[in-house]
Order: C-alpha cells, then sequence, then structure tokens
C-alpha cells in the first residue's frame, strides 16, 4: 500500500535528567534615576529607551524552576573578526546557502596553509568569522567542486574572495551586562550565533534556525515522515549569556522511488494503477501540479546531483526524439538510454519529467528517478494536508519531561565537537540548564449572576451558574446548511429546542420560542449562502413584528466547507447581524455542556456579559477606578508567494470589567508590520468607548502582539505617536496616560518545575507562573507569564515587554492585571495563554480574511506578485464590517 500510513507517536521517549545550574539570584536593582521625558517626534528610532525594572516579583507563592536555556560563558577580552565573502563574477543570493557552505568548507580544506591556525564559522551566505585572524588582510582563492560522475569526476570552479571588515570585541558584552552601556552589542551576540551554528549545520539539516537530524521514526500520511531536530539561539540576560535550545519538528518527504511517490498523491494503491491514470491528458495534467518543483535524484547513473522537476513531456520516452548540438533530431529517450546506459525501459509509454530550465530539453523516465532527501513539506510551493498536520501535531506535541529529553539527548551528541570548534572563538556551552525562582499568583474570583466562583489549575465550570448580564433571543433563526442525510429537520428544531432550554438555565431570555428553522436544501441551486440567509431572518423579523434579527444559528458540515467564509462575509458584512456556527455532529448529539459552550459565544454576541471579575481590575492601582481602556492589536500576514494583503485588527474594551469589547479591522500594504492607521482605527474605537460610557479613558493600555525584538522601537516610535494623535484629534487637551506592551507567543522558551509536586496535571508549570530574573533582559522590563494550565504538550509562557509606561505600574500591579484578565476570555471557562483583547485581535484578523473578495487566488508566483500586488487596491476588495455590528462581539 503505496498510500502510507502513520498516526502514533512512534517510539517511546528515554527520559533523561537534565544537569542544573547553582539557582539564579538576582543582583539588586540600582536605585532608578529620574527619566527624563522623551518626544517620539523627534528622537531617533535607534535611540528610543525602554523602560527599566523598577523591581522583581515579590506578590504569590514561590515555585523553584528551571527552563530550557543552558549555561554559556566567553572569554571578555576575546576577538572575533569578520571577513566578507564574495564570489567573483557571480551573487551569493542566487546560490544555495547548501553550496555556499561546500564552498566555504572545501576552501578550508583546499587552502589549509594559506589560513593558519584559525578557526572559521560561516553565516552561510556572505560573512566568514574567524579566529584568531586569518594571516591576511583580503586574498582571492580558487574553489573546485568535484561532483562524483559515472563516466567522469565533473567539478565545478568558484573564485572566491575574502576580505577583512571588522572585528567584535566580547568585552562590549561586558560591559553591557554590568550596566556601562545601554547598547546592547547584538553584531557581537550575532557573531557568536553564527560560531555556535557552525557544527551543527555541517553535521545536520540546517533549515531555518533549526536543525534536523535526517532520520526518521515517525511516519505520516501520504508518503511523508517526521523529522525532528532542535532550535537554538544564543541570548544575553541577567544570568549572563544563555544558549536557548528547544525541540523542532517538521514533515519531508520521504526517500521513494517517483513513480511510488505519484502513486501516493493520486491516492493508488501501487504503482500500476498510478500509471494506467497517466495515460490520458487528465491524469498528466495531475501529475504536472504534483511533480512541479520536485527535487529528484537518478539510478541509472551513479551521481550524487539533485534536479528539479520543472514540468513534464508532451510526448512519452518511446516518442520524444533527443535533439542534438546541431539541432537534428536523434534516437527516442527509450532508445538513448537503452544504447548510452543498456538500461530497457519498463514503461516506455509513459510520459516523463523535465528537469532545469523550461527552454533546455531535459527529460528524465520517472522509472529512473527517486525523490530526493531532505526536503521539507510545509513551504509555499508543498503544504500538508489537514490529516498530515493533524498528526505531525500529535508528534510534536511532547510532555515537559519527554521534550526537555529529545532536546537534551540531540544536543549531548553535538556538545563536544560544538565546544572544541567554538573554544578558539572564546566561546563555551555547558550541559546545565539554567535555574530561577518563580512566583504563582493566586487566581481572581469570578462573579456570575447567582454566585461566584474560584477557578483551580486555571479553570472551571458552569454547573448551576447564571450569566452575569443576559442577553435576549427574541427575534433569531436556525439553518441547515448539510445535507438532509446528516440531519433533518426534525433534527434541527430538537437542537433548538435543547439550546433553548439550556439558554434559560443560563439567564438568558427567549422571547422567540419558534424560531424560523430551514435546510438549505430547500432553496434552489441558485440561491447562496447570502440569499438563504436573507430569506430566513426576514422570516424572523416579520414573526417578531418588524424587529431586527439579533443572530442567526448556522449549522455546517465542517468548518473547512465554503459556506462558513461565505455565511461569515454575509452576516458580518452585508446583514449587519451576528452568526454562530456549529457542526452538524454538535447538533445531534445536544451534549448539554457543548450547547453550554455555544451560548458563552451565543450570549457575548448579544450584548451578555459572561462572567467578570469579582473585583473589577480597574479599581485595583494605579488604575484605581479611573475610565480606562485595553487595547488588543495584531497584524495577521499573508503567506509567502501570496499578493494578499495584511490584515490589521485592534480591539477595545467597552466597560470597566474589560469584559465587552468592540473591534475595527483594515487591510494594508502586504508584510508590513506597523499598523498605518492606527490613529483613524484608535479614534473609532474611543468614540465607541465614550458612546458606552459618556467620559473618555484617563488609561490606555495598549497590548500589541506580532512583533518582533528587532521591530519594538520602529513600532513604538509610530504606534504611540498614532495614539498622542488620536487623543488630540478628539481634543487638543485630552492626553491620557498611555502604557505600551508587545505579547509574544513565538519564541522558544520553556518552563520546568523542578519538584514534580509543583507541577500541574499535566506536567506544566501551574497557572500563574511568573517570571521576571535569570533569563530577562538584564535591564529593560520584560517577563514571563504562564497564565494558562496545560492540556497537552508542554505549556509555552507569554513573553510581554514594556516599552512605554506613563501609568507607572509597579511590576507585581502589572503581573495581577495581566493574570487575571486572562481569566476573562468569553468563549471558555478556562484562563487563556493571552489577554482576551489580544486574543480576539487574533480571532478578528483571521476572520477578516473572509472579508477580502478574491478568496480564490490566494497563491501567484513570486514574479508575477511583486507585479500584481501594486496594482490592486485591497481597500476596494475589502468589505467593511457593517455599521450595525461596530460595538458587537461579532469575531469570537
Amino acid at each position: 500500500d503505496f498510500r502510507g500510513s502513520g498516526r502514533g507517536r512512534g517510539p517511546s521517549v528515554n527520559i533523561v535528567t537534565i544537569p542544573l545550574a547553582t539557582p539564579f539570584e538576582p543582583r539588586p536593582i540600582p536605585k532608578p534615576k529620574k527619566e527624563v521625558k522623551v518626544s517620539l517626534s523627534s528622537i531617533e528610532v535607534a535611540l528610543i529607551p525602554f523602560p527599566t525594572r523598577k523591581s522583581y516579583a515579590k506578590v504569590g507563592r514561590p515555585i523553584r524552576l528551571f527552563c530550557n536555556h543552558y549555561s554559556a560563558s566567553f572569554d571578555p577580552n576575546g576577538v572575533i573578526f569578520q571577513y566578507d565573502f564574495s564570489l567573483d563574477g557571480l551573487a551569493v543570493k542566487d546560490i544555495p546557502r547548501k553550496k555556499l557552505m561546500l564552498v566555504m568548507t572545501s576552501l578550508a580544506e583546499q587552502n589549509q596553509k594559506h589560513l593558519g591556525k584559525s578557526k572559521f564559522a560561516f553565516d552561510g551566505r556572505s560573512i566568514v568569522y574567524a579566529s584568531p585572524e586569518f594571516p591576511f588582510t583580503e586574498k582571492n582563492f580558487t574553489v573546485k567542486l568535484v561532483e562524483n560522475e559515472e563516466e567522469t569526476k565533473k567539478s565545478q570552479e568558484f573564485k572566491v574572495k575574502l576580505k577583512r571588515s571588522g572585528e567584535k570585541n566580547l568585552a562590549d558584552l561586558s560591559k553591557f551586562m554590568s550596566g556601562h552601556t545601554k547598547d546592547m552589542p547584538l553584531d557581537c551576540i550575532n557573531a557568536m550565533d553564527v560560531v555556535l551554528r557552525m557544527i551543527p549545520s555541517i553535521k545536520l539539516k540546517p533549515i531555518g534556525r533549526n536543525f534536523y537530524s535526517p532520520t526518521s521514526e515517525y511516519p505520516l500520511f501520504g508518503g511523508a515522515e517526521v523529522w525532528l531536530g532542535h532550535f537554538q539561539s544564543l541570548r544575553l540576560s541577567q544570568s549572563g549569556l544563555n544558549f536557548n535550545a528547544d525541540l523542532a519538528a517538521s514533515a519531508f518527504l520521504k526517500v521513494v522511488p517517483l513513480l511510488d511517490f505519484v502513486a501516493q498523491q493520486l491516492n493508488f494503491r501501487d504503482q500500476a494503477s498510478a500509471i494506467r491514470s497517466l495515460q490520458d491528458s487528465r491524469g498528466q495534467a495531475e501529475l504536472g501540479k504534483i511533480v512541479k518543483g520536485l527535487g529528484i535524484t537518478v539510478i541509472h547513473r551513479r551521481t550524487n546531483r539533485v534536479y528539479k522537476i520543472s514540468g513534464i513531456s508532451k510526448q512519452p520516452a518511446s516518442k520524444t526524439k533527443i535533439i542534438g548540438d546541431d539541432g537534428k533530431e536523434g534516437n527516442t529517450v527509450s532508445e538513448y538510454f537503452r544504447i548510452k546506459y543498456q538500461k530497457s525501459l519498463q514503461h516506455p509509454n509513459l510520459v516523463m519529467v523535465q528537469v532545469g530550465a523550461v527552454t533546455k530539453k531535459n527529460f528524465l523516465p520517472m522509472e529512473f528517478c527517486m525523490v530526493a532527501p531532505g526536503q521539507k513539506i510545509g513551504d509555499s510551493t508543498r503544504k500538508l494536508t489537514e490529516r498530515q498536520t493533524s498528526d505531525l501535531i500529535k508528534i510534536a506535541c511532547r510532555k515537559p519531561e519527554e521534550r526537555r529529553s529529545l532536546v537534551h539527548t540531540q544536543l549531548a551528541g553535538l556538545m563536544g565537537e560544538l565546544n572544541s570548534h567554538s573554544h578558539q572563538f572564546g566561546i563555551e556551552v555547558k550541559n546545565t540548564a539554567i535555574t530561577m525562582t518563580g512566583r504563582v499568583l493566586e487566581p481572581p474570583m469570578i462573579k456570575y449572576g447567582n454566585s461566584d466562583e474560584k477557578p483551580r489549575n486555571g479553570s472551571w465550570n458552569m454547573v448551576n451558574k447564571k450569566f452575569v448580564t443576559c442577553g435576549a433571543l427574541d427575534c433569531w433563526a436556525v439553518v441547515s446548511f448539510c445535507q438532509e442525510r446528516d440531519i433533518q429537520k426534525q433534527g434541527v428544531e430538537r437542537f433548538a429546542m435543547a439550546l433553548m432550554q439550556c439558554a434559560r438555565g443560563l439567564g438568558l431570555r427567549v422571547g422567540m420560542e419558534k424560531p424560523p428553522i430551514c435546510l438549505s436544501s430547500e432553496y434552489g441551486r441558485n440561491y447562496s449562502s447570502h440569499d438563504i440567509l436573507k430569506d430566513i431572518t426576514g422570516k424572523a423579523s416579520k414573526m417578531a413584528k418588524g424587529m431586527k434579527p439579533q443572530i442567526v444559528i448556522c449549522i455546517i458540515p465542517s468548518k473547512s466547507v465554503p459556506d462558513y467564509a461565505m455565511i461569515k462575509r454575509s452576516s458580518d458584512t452585508q446583514l449587519g447581524l451576528p452568526s454562530q456556527c456549529l457542526l452538524v455532529k454538535h447538533a445531534l448529539e445536544n451534549k448539554s455542556q457543548v450547547l453550554a459552550n455555544i451560548l458563552l459565544k451565543i450570549n457575548a454576541k448579544l450584548g451578555g456579559r459572561n462572567g467578570v471579575l469579582k473585583i473589577s481590575p480597574s479599581l485595583v492601582p494605579p488604575l484605581n477606578n479611573q475610565p480606562s481602556i485595553i487595547f488588543g492589536a495584531d497584524v495577521h500576514h499573508p503567506s509567502p508567494g501570496s499578493i494578499r494583503p495584511s490584515i490589521v485588527a485592534v480591539i477595545a474594551s467597552l466597560d470597566q470589567h474589560f469584559a465587552r469589547h468592540a473591534a475595527v479591522v483594515r487591510v494594508q500594504d502586504s508584510r508590513k508590520e506597523v499598523i498605518t492607521d492606527l490613529q483613524g482605527i484608535a479614534t473609532t474605537l474611543l468614540k465607541l468607548f465614550f458612546e458606552e460610557n459618556k467620559t473618555w479613558p484617563l488609561n490606555i493600555i495598549f497590548l500589541r502582539d506580532g512583533a518582533s525584538e528587532g521591530q519594538f522601537r520602529q513600532i513604538l516610535k509610530f504606534e504611540i505617536r498614532a495614539m498622542e494623535d488620536a487623543c488630540k484629534g478628539i481634543d487638543p487637551k485630552y492626553r491620557p496616560r498611555i502604557t505600551f506592551i508587545t505579547c509574544q507567543k513565538r519564541h522558544h522558551t520553556r518552563l520546568f518545575a523542578v519538584d514534580e509536586r509543583d507541577c500541574d496535571r499535566s506536567g506544566n508549570v501551574p497557572s500563574g507562573t511568573v517570571v521576571d530574573t535569570a533569563i530577562c533582559h538584564p535591564h529593560e522590563f520584560d517577563f514571563f507569564i504562564c497564565s494558562h494550565s496545560g492540556l497537552q504538550g508542554t505549556s509555552r509562557p507569554t513573553k510581554y515587554t514594556v516599552l512605554w509606561d506613563e501609568i507607572g505600574f509597579h511590576p507585581d500591579e502589572l503581573y495581577k492585571l495581566i493574570f487575571e484578565m486572562c481569566f476573562m476570555q468569553a468563549r471558555c471557562t478556562k484562563a487563556v495563554s493571552i489577554p482576551p483583547a489580544v486574543y480576539y485581535a487574533h480571532l478578528a484578523a483571521f476572520r477578516a480574511q473572509h472579508f477580502l473578495k478574491d478568496e480564490g487566488s490566494d497563491r501567484e508566483s513570486s514574479v508575477s506578485g511583486k507585479s500584481n500586488a501594486s496594482s490592486i487596491d485591497w481597500t476596494d476588495k475589502f468589505s467593511q464590517v457593517h455599521n450595525s455590528l461596530k460595538n458587537v462581539m461579532y469575531f469570537i
């Protein structure tokens, strides 16, 4: 069976004990200097200062922790010398990193006497680092790469120039750590990072910042397999130099005969069935899509060369003739292989694959081709299927002790050689994990309509609870977009009755006890999803004597069906009423827990509040019951190769419980991270706050997701100014206090409890764990909070960095505020990993993808993408959210 298999976790993991470093003791924080007021309009981006840490966490239960950061040391007197690497007549950007690395390592092997006793590290592109320095300032080399061929040894010649371009003094790291300079020496850290990546780059398969072991015990469906590896990065923190290492897992194509691969992709059981399907034009068209861009090797002769498929032949091997250098036709491909290699084709009537440039007619019979090793799935040209993605997640989702053991074991096989190489640069990585003392915060009390609830392990239930403020189902409708064989009208009616019964139990008023119910199959084929929704909600309005419909419930077979996107586009942008989708299996089962979860969303969309914190976060210092607003912002970027725009979503709270929120979504230039129209967006949201509260907020807490550390200053400069301009636009005298905080989930730090008794049920650190020492910035105000409880795998804490703080939070006050807000997510009865405003920004940005009118043409070639993207007015193609939903949580 060539279709493949695999849903298991693979072999068991050998659990190892990680050696721990001496527990880190934070240094006393120096008395803060009086901060000078900075004007963001005049200061250069690189000079913008960030707030410094005022103190360490003191509130909460102490907990002993360690993490996946290993101790590292450096020679403060060390110097790393930098050289520019260039090729005569060639642009290095046009050559694969793998080949450039081979050129540089071959240069060292062939010219050892010219390099002296120096060791080098190459970034795989244009920079070489050496220690000690090379015995020259500039030198040209000729490097020969030999390609093993059966007939002859072909060689390729490169002319390389190495030119001294600078040096990195490791003493700069010591100056920064001691506080003598505020500028982190990123150039030094980058150079040391390249040094530590050199050995893994040679020994393993490098992809991005990850290194994979090219063996697999984890098969995936469809001719793929999972390779495990590790991520590594060098970081500077309070505890000194850290080597951050984490588990990496990616799907790669299996090395199989090309015909087997084709059979797998076409879902045939064997080669013979696949070959029969390739005899007609339809099958050949499918073949062309499947193999384009695929790397292959050949077996009819001995060579290590990898070819890239650019297309397929129009004729089979038995009819395709070889064109000689003189332009004349020669033998057929079948005859050529029989004469040249004494190999008769088993499938001479099968089309062939074309390799190399399309203009060069180089064809290879598929029976002589193998899928080349090391081809990652999931890039812009080849995507994982839903089943493969699900299976990959199951394999990569590891318990904490398994995750750290897999990483530690792979590093153990590298560390000797890695340290031997890096020692000459003055760097050493130790095998001890950094340990520190964290704090576990107490969860807040949750207030409901009829009682209070104390969460345990980051979660609670709503048994016998009623919502704090309830919406009403006075005008609503139910539509099934499923086939009648999946659910009949009586089944939909039973679901509606069960939903109403559950709604009453939670406190909702059900004014319309017999809502209009329909099946999409009752309408003709000419009726779109929008037509059906418009008709059924019109019936509901008529039954309610002209009342505007409040919500429409839609039953769908799966979330991936096109109906889901059309339902959301119709309800959110055209009809102006919230919609609630659910899977047909849930409508058939009518489980009370599932219905209650659905009603959490429905009540929020109807303007209700499910539960609130018993002590409102706006009452505590330093907010002190002043009108305050929480902003959450995210920018959703298109996938690589797409010409679609980036989507901005900004969320703002509308009440002093931080429970109700409004959203504004916009499109902007593709892959631009700074929010272009933040001034206009903020103005809209501040006015909505005023409409609800009859006052302007005096405190603005802006939570920004999606930003990388290198973008912090640029985002701060432009987005804080945009917020200030929005306030001035409302009233020149209106100037609230602004605190700007970034939230990062895309990092590789993981926390573990030293004592197993401190773990939660999943083996993770408990909900409310805070870390602000050891692995945090030496001077700036950043911290980690793991607010959620682990369900499966290893919990990822959220990293927060305070970039601007006019409100003046004490660390413990801020930790408490952020942690308690994570209990306010309206969709569930669990603490989530990030505050709801940021979570909702993710949801709103993702939803807004359905508001673009060209969803069918997401992918274009990189060449056409550049030309087409600039000519498209995406604002014109973007359907704005209906004005009726401006203060409705339609997005949850």
